[in-house]
């Protein structure tokens, strides 16, 4: 009997390795995990402007997004943003300007590096909002993230905003 109980021990923890392996995540779905709590993070809902609230709540969540030197480009306003703190100061300033505001990823291609520690995502931001007083707009922007995997987290180090899309009328 006791013979029996390391090898049936060894037989639970090879049939929960397997498991473990066919249910986690793959890389490109824990990087679009990422994306999506980038969403979260920038959206802008009616009602709910408060800058102090706004800023820690970004702050947070910026933390757990991007790395500490995390840079952006946005080169239609020929703008560069130098650091997290750069990016989360943006984003809070997006709810004085905006009254509404939404951003979606679209037609998402991931490439993870064969070593699996940096990885390349292109895709389409989708940005739907409505400044104070004006009708809402739509706009597609082409997005190039850097990433890199750290402490087995995906965190963006880079984003470059490329030139809008031909606008949806208002």
């Amino acid at each position: 009997m006791k013979r029996w109980l390391p090898l049936g021990l060894i037989a639970v923890g090879v049939v929960l390795a397997v498991v473990a392996l066919l249910f986690s995540p793959s890389e490109e779905d824990r990087i679009r995990a990422r994306l999506t709590q980038l969403e979260d993070a920038v959206r802008v809902d009616d009602g709910a402007h408060n800058p102090l609230v706004r800023h820690g709540r970004v702050r947070k969540e910026f933390a757990e997004i991007f790395t500490k030197e995390a840079s952006a480009r946005i080169v239609e306003l020929d703008e560069r943003l130098g650091s997290r703190d750069d990016l989360t100061a943006a984003a809070t300033q997006a709810a004085v300007v905006y009254q509404t505001a939404d951003v979606s990823f679209g037609d998402t291609d991931i490439q993870v590096d064969p070593a699996g520690m940096t990885a390349g995502v292109t895709a389409t931001a989708t940005v739907t909002g409505a400044r104070h007083g004006q009708p809402v707009r739509r706009d597609e922007v082409p997005v190039a993230l850097r990433l890199e995997k750290i402490e087995g987290d995906w965190k963006i180090i880079s984003a470059t905003v490329h030139p809008r899309r031909a606008p949806d009328a208002p």
